[in-house]
């Protein structure tokens, strides 16, 4: 059998585009390597908690939000329910400086200038450039730049990066405008969960391709992409990535998209001709984003009883004075690392038996942390990774640790393994002023279509779902 299109990978831009295309009656095949859908955005289940691996929250779901065209024509939100998280945007918190950032502009700019009545001139100018985030004065900026020509006050520039781990581990490399166009949409349309976990919305998009006659094979991994003589995609090759079997699958196909890394496709999977040079030598020296270390956990209570009241919270090392300081600190001890901690027990999430609840310890990570590592001394350091983190968390949230019944630990290894991408990076190619520039990557094979994290100009879900759109109306477009 020829399929219309061949998706590789199963993350959430792949699975967009595999049920747009379904639900428009082309043939679909997306092939996955591991044994579940849904890349980052995924869940797993152990002692009765559900965990989602990677999904903290979704952005946007304003009128103007691009996502909201794709969900309404794949009939989304009569399968999902959203859940607007009502604490804000985050709490912010180091030694010096206890502070709550609302999730509209209106409300934000109000505490902001109540907090640093000072910065007022910048703090208005700040989220008049959110609202206007294409101009070209930023174009070769950093996030670093725009906050220091707007902002005198360290803490308030700390706060406005509180999640910057979502876009990259410096502010002075994390270009300006991938850094203000992700943020905009955190003020736009504020915060959403999905009741359940981020699984509800893969599982539906899977469910969407096999009930219009599209197909999914799990733990089958992508070795190569035919080429013809023109240089036009034909199809690919798979092997099982389970008990070691060797035997290759081969199938055609008229498109190809790659939800997957574009190194791997570059280096990998494509075959060697005067085009996919010229590819390898656009990214070869590209820079990798980040990984994470996650410790995922499960409450035998809700933590609001403990008195925590936030969903987002960020804690900054009393040594992270500056915006200078932060890369540095990512590339720090354990017992000094900025933190995000996500308490899902703030929503009615579904993620826990009742009166339990779940949540996350996230930060910036490397791989070069743990690749070389033996077995044991990486069980080893995972525990005391472990240990230092709940002995934070603990001195947040005042006897915390004691209500834990179920902890494990991510690194990037996990994140590499579960996805195959490069240094187990969470944001792809990292967001750098020259390589936002590059974006969209687009690829130079004729009906090869890349849609992933790796070829978007700026992180998060929002752009990884129309990406994967994007690619889905090309195919729809070119056939017509």
């Amino acid at each position: 059998m020829t399929y219309d299109t061949i998706i590789i990978g199963s993350g959430l831009g792949g699975l967009v585009a595999g049920a747009k295309l379904a639900k428009e009656g082309r043939s679909v095949l997306l092939v996955e390597q591991h044994s579940s859908t849904g890349g980052y955005a995924t869940c797993f289940t152990q002692n009765n908690f559900t965990i989602d691996a990677g999904f903290h929250s979704m952005d946007g779901l304003y009128i103007q939000d691009p996502k909201i065209k794709v969900f309404e024509d794949l009939d989304v939100y009569l399968n999902i329910e959203f859940l607007k998280i009502p604490t804000g945007y985050l709490r912010f918190t180091n030694e010096r400086i206890d502070f709550r950032l609302p999730d509209t502009i209106e409300k934000a700019t109000k505490a902001l200038i109540q907090q640093f009545p000072k910065e007022e001139k910048g703090i208005v100018s700040f989220f008049k450039i959110l609202k206007n985030v294409s101009s070209s004065k930023w174009k070769d900026k950093t996030a670093g730049d725009m906050l220091d020509s707007l902002f005198n006050n360290d803490d308030i520039k700390l706060i406005l990066t509180g999640t910057i781990q979502y876009y990259g581990d410096d502010p002075y490399t994390v270009s300006a405008l991938a850094f203000a166009t992700a943020l905009s949409r955190n003020f736009e349309g504020g915060n959403h969960y999905i009741r359940g976990g981020s699984m509800k919305l893969t599982d539906y998009f899977a469910n969407l391709i096999k009930e219009h006659g599209g197909k999914t094979v799990l733990n089958k991994k992508v070795t190569k992409i035919h080429l013809d003589a023109f240089e036009t995609v034909t199809g690919v090759e798979y092997v099982s990535t389970k008990n070691d079997e060797t035997i290759t699958t081969q199938v055609d196909a008229k498109n190809v998209i790659l939800n997957a890394s574009v190194p791997q496709a570059a280096f990998e999977l494509l075959p060697e001709n005067e085009t996919t040079i010229m590819l390898r030598e656009s990214v070869k020296h590209m820079k990798l984003g980040h990984s994470v270390l996650n410790i995922y956990l499960g409450f035998n209570t809700t933590l609001e009883k403990l008195g925590h009241i936030d969903y987002l919270t960020v804690v900054n090392d009393k040594s992270v004075i500056r915006l200078s300081d932060i890369f540095s600190n990512n590339n720090g001890g354990y017992s000094r690392k900025n933190f995000l901690f996500i308490d899902y027990g703030q929503i009615e999430s579904g993620m826990a038996p009742f009166g339990k609840s779940t949540g996350v310890i996230s930060t910036v990570d490397y791989i070069e942390n743990w690749d070389k590592l033996s077995k044991e001394e990486y069980a080893t350091k995972k525990k005391e990774v472990e240990t230092v983190f709940i002995e934070r968390l603990n001195k947040l949230i005042p006897d915390v640790k004691s209500h834990i019944e179920y902890v494990s630990v991510a690194t990037p290894m996990t994140m590499k393994r579960y996805t195959l991408n490069p240094k187990g990076s969470t944001i792809g190619f990292a967001r750098t002023p020259p390589q936002v520039g590059m974006y969209p990557l687009k690829s130079p094979i004729k009906n090869l279509y890349f849609s992933s994290t790796w070829s978007i100009p700026d992180g998060g879900f929002t752009s990884i779902i129309t990406a994967g759109w994007n690619s889905a109306v090309a195919i729809l477009r070119k056939r017509r």
